[in-house]
């Protein structure tokens, strides 16, 4: 007796620790070990369990077989959210009083959990995971079977089915011939069981349907890159996502060592970003690092840096992502691998039908392909509309998939990249012929029309990188005609995009006989690009010619003219800018090119404003702010409302402004056009501080300047911390206003920008003013007037002019004091400045009363009083104190 117990410990002991092994659970183990030994006894127990395959079952006095198969797992990093809602759905087993489960129908019916993403996502972790801690929810047992539906031979359902009757305790010779028969005999068998199926790597619904239960307490939880959630369950299917930045971070740490990333956290970070947060990579890179404490992060982070060695980096031990995706990229239909391949050699961006559309040889295809690629989650969806849908591709399956396309051959690979390239072709072309009619005879109605939904300039705004790369790309396949076609229509979308600084002159290159008219629109384009890049005389020797004949013919030239007057603005010539632009405005309304009337009617509101007609340019404006509204460019109604709002403030006006900037700020950022955005702040910002709303205006312009910093749009950050000096001044904050104007004027000074350099520099003089010392104020406010003398900003030098005369008056100086606030005021009484007339009529009667000359300044005072309902509002208003442009 003593004997036979011995050996029943002893059994027990190394049963337990065997089964530890593979389960990895400790209670589990337990539990197992001790039913072992009392139902059969010893290792003739464990015997039994591995010539069952392996796996251990627990078989209790009934002759009931309760398998307990879940293999041990990794650690789960980084998904608690997804954990706490698949257990919560796990252990949602109905109770059986008495042992009877429910039977009516709506109770009756087995759980299905789909749980699908990616390859290397965590699907299986976290549905192991999630099995084990549910596991005292299955009394019955917890089934588990690898489906290998990630491999070259995915198992059968007759196989798998032979699998899970034989873990239930059928005898081999007692399982029916047939797949029918083994699927009613499972049903059979788990009817009135609480009981947990795994189907790890489903393959697909047809593999899985034959091996589900029907009984209410039994649970199947399926792992699949697809979703199978059609004839296989009506609860929805779980997706697992990415984690996101932090949560790859843990993953990371997890395996390479908390300590050691710790200590370099930007390179952990980068080398997330290469893994794009894919759990599969990071943890090959970690383990790669833990595996050589010699490996730096640095240099991890410097393998990885080459996509086109990434996928060659991410291999350790017997786990590669390239394999990995190779099971699944292999099974797509060759149309789809195709199509995926040239989609994914494009510059990075969203993905939509149309792309799919224009890369298929056929329109069945173009159909197929994404709904492909999402079901296996080689791609998945990324919002979209009624008329295109967007989808995401991971960022290292598009370096696979590029890789995969670049193996075909080049006959192959030629065909696809012509088709794509002329897809493109016609697409800008057909989007510019909304701007230049005349391009309508170059492509077909249909293509013109089939992107009538979109937004023009949202869509060549959205493609920007891949139109640029196609052009070069073209130039390559020997398709440089179509090369110079798609420079030319990008051509009307300048304003919309934003182009490196020398790149107009390779873009824009026209190949030898161009057509006449491509060739004017490449020099226009040319043109405009020197403009914005800050070489206006460039831009002037492309277009100023005297050619009679050059291809542009009256309309070019019209447009020409807006481009050669947008040159004279940049060279802070504002008469000349006017003056052409109203040349070009005649010729574009007289050749009815609606698009162009638009556009110069916005740069003329903007040249008559600086020359001091603010109620012309508002009339300017306005036409525009129509003409966009009626061609249903919402990118061009934002900026005219930001334009007009502006001319609104010169006016006086702010209330009516404030709401216009508002809107137009939501547009630019539902538009993701982060430029505009900022540059919307900005204005808003101005109009906040003219209504008193100075808090507002500071956190306006603070978030301008987050968006204007990252993109290096040095100028902008130069003017939004110019706009904060008036408004910390006139919070009284002094100081910090005179240091902010010194930050100003340094960033201008190193720009060479001098017409702002005087703005900032009027805006010292001020200050100067302001702390009550005039002779500091007189040179600063000198380099204003005669910078904005000699640009012809009207406006900007009769605020100089205004503040100069305050000094001289404060200096005693009056005969130069009268002289400054007369000059200043002939400038505001040729427009609609009410505002800026009474302001500086106060300092003209301060001025007199200085001198000694009370009559005059009373008969002043009262005439403009009358005149002018404005003066009376400003009451006691003194220059040498007031904000400049404020109450």
């Amino acid at each position: 007796m003593l004997a036979g117990t011995a050996f029943s410990v002893a059994a027990l002991g190394t049963t337990g620790d065997l089964i530890f092994n593979v389960l990895g659970d400790g209670m589990t183990a337990k539990s197992v070990s001790v039913g072992v030994t009392v139902a059969v006894g010893g290792l003739a127990a464990y015997h039994f369990v591995k010539e069952r395959r392996g796996h251990h079952v627990d078989t209790v006095a009934s002759g009931r077989t309760r398998p307990r198969q879940l293999p041990p797992v990794g650690s789960l990093v980084g998904r608690e959210a997804l954990l706490g809602g698949l257990l919560t759905l796990l252990r949602d087993v109905p109770a059986s009083p008495g042992g009877i489960l429910p039977t009516g129908v709506a109770e009756s019916e087995a759980k299905i959990v789909v749980v699908h993403g990616a390859a290397g996502v965590g699907k299986t972790t976290l549905a192991l995971t999630a099995a084990h801690r549910a596991h005292d929810a299955y009394p019955d047992g917890q089934l588990y079977i690898n489906l290998k539906g990630n491999s070259d031979t995915p198992k059968s359902s007759e196989e798998a089915l032979e699998f899970l009757l034989e873990s239930l305790g059928t005898a081999r010779a007692d399982l029916p011939a047939d797949v029918d028969g083994r699927s009613a005999l499972l049903r059979n068998l788990t009817n009135d069981q609480r009981l947990l199926i795994v189907l790890d790597n489903a393959h697909g619904t047809e593999q899985v349907r034959p091996l589900l239960p029907v009984g209410a307490g039994c649970t199947v939880l399926i792992t699949s890159r697809k979703p199978l959630s059609a004839g296989v369950t009506r609860r929805a299917p779980l997706p697992v996502s990415l984690p996101d930045e932090g949560e790859a971070l843990d993953v990371l740490a997890h395996y390479a060592g908390r300590e050691r990333v710790a200590t370099d956290p930007a390179a952990a970070l980068q080398i997330i970003r290469f893994c794009d947060r894919l759990p599969l990579a990071l943890r090959i890179v970690g383990s790669k690092l833990d595996q050589r404490p010699d490996l730096s992060l640095r240099r991890m982070q410097a393998r990885l840096e080459d996509e086109r060695q990434r996928l060659g980096e991410l291999v350790f031990e017997n786990e590669s992502l390239h394999a990995c995706l190779m099971l699944t990229y292999r099974d797509l239909e060759e149309s789809t691998r195709a199509a995926f391949g040239m989609i994914a050699l494009l510059p990075v961006g969203r993905v939509t039908d149309w792309h799919f559309a224009h890369v298929a040889a056929a329109r069945g295809s173009a159909f197929a392909a994404p709904d492909e690629l999402i079901e296996v989650s080689l791609m998945e969806v990324d919002g979209g509309d009624e008329t295109s849908t967007g989808y995401r591709v991971h960022d290292l399956v598009r370096v696979f998939a590029v890789e995969q396309y670049e193996q075909l051959p080049p006959e192959e690979r030629h065909r696809h990249e012509t088709r794509l390239v002329k897809a493109y072709r016609d697409a800008v072309v057909g989007l510019a012929a909304r701007r230049a009619p005349e391009l309508g005879a170059e492509v077909s109605a249909a293509r013109i029309g089939e992107l009538s939904q979109e937004s023009a300039a949202g869509w060549v705004s959205a493609e920007q990188d891949r139109l640029l790369w196609i052009i070069g790309h073209a130039k390559n396949i020997g398709m440089a005609a179509e090369a110079a076609e798609i420079g030319e229509a990008l051509s009307y979308f300048l304003d919309d995009i934003s182009l490196r600084t020398g790149s107009a002159d390779w873009l824009f290159a026209a190949p030898s006989e161009t057509r006449p008219r491509v060739l004017a629109g490449l020099r226009r384009a040319r043109a405009s690009a020197a403009v914005t890049e800050g070489t206006p005389d460039t831009a002037l020797a492309l277009l100023l010619r005297t050619e009679p004949d050059d291809g542009a013919g009256p309309v070019g030239r019209a447009r020409d003219e807006m481009v050669v007057a947008r040159a004279y603005a940049a060279k802070s010539d504002y008469r000349q800018a006017l003056e052409h632009m109203t040349t070009a405005t005649d010729g574009l309304r007289a050749a009815d090119d609606a698009w162009h009337v638009l556009n110069s009617l916005e740069k003329l509101g903007e040249f008559q404003r600086w020359r001091g007609r603010p109620e012309s340019a508002e009339r300017s404006q306005r036409e525009a702010l129509q003409l966009a509204e009626r061609a249903g460019d919402l990118r061009a109604q934002a900026r005219l409302r930001r334009t007009l709002a502006e001319t609104l403030g010169y006016l006086r006006r702010p209330e009516e402004a404030a709401p216009l900037l508002e809107s137009a700020v939501r547009d630019f950022r539902a538009l993701n056009d982060r430029r505009w955005e900022g540059a919307g702040l900005y204005a808003l910002g101005k109009i906040y501080r003219l209504l008193g709303r100075r808090e507002e205006a500071l956190e306006r312009y603070d978030r301008a300047e987050e968006i204007f910093g990252p993109m290096g749009e040095r100028h902008w950050v130069g003017r939004v911390t110019n706009a904060r000096i008036r408004v910390l001044a006139g919070m009284g904050r002094l100081d910090e206003a005179a240091h902010t104007a010194d930050i100003a004027l340094g960033v201008f000074e190193q720009l060479g920008d001098e017409m702002w350099q005087a703005h900032t520099q009027r805006d010292i003089g001020w200050l100067h003013l302001k702390a009550g010392r005039p002779e500091a104020a007189l040179a600063p406010l000198t380099y204003a007037v005669e910078v904005t003398e000699r640009a012809g900003d009207a406006y900007a030098g009769s605020m100089a002019l205004h503040l100069r005369g305050v000094a001289y008056r404060e200096l005693g100086r009056y005969a130069e004091a009268h002289a400054d606030l007369e000059a200043a005021l002939a400038v505001y009484r040729s427009g609609s400045y009410e505002w800026n007339e009474a302001a500086v009529t106060h300092d003209v009667v301060l001025c007199l009363r200085s001198e000694g000359r009370a009559t005059e300044a009373d008969t002043l005072a009262e005439a403009t009083a009358a005149a002018n309902p404005i003066y009376l509002r400003m009451q006691g208003r003194n220059g040498a104190e007031a904000v400049p442009d404020e109450d």
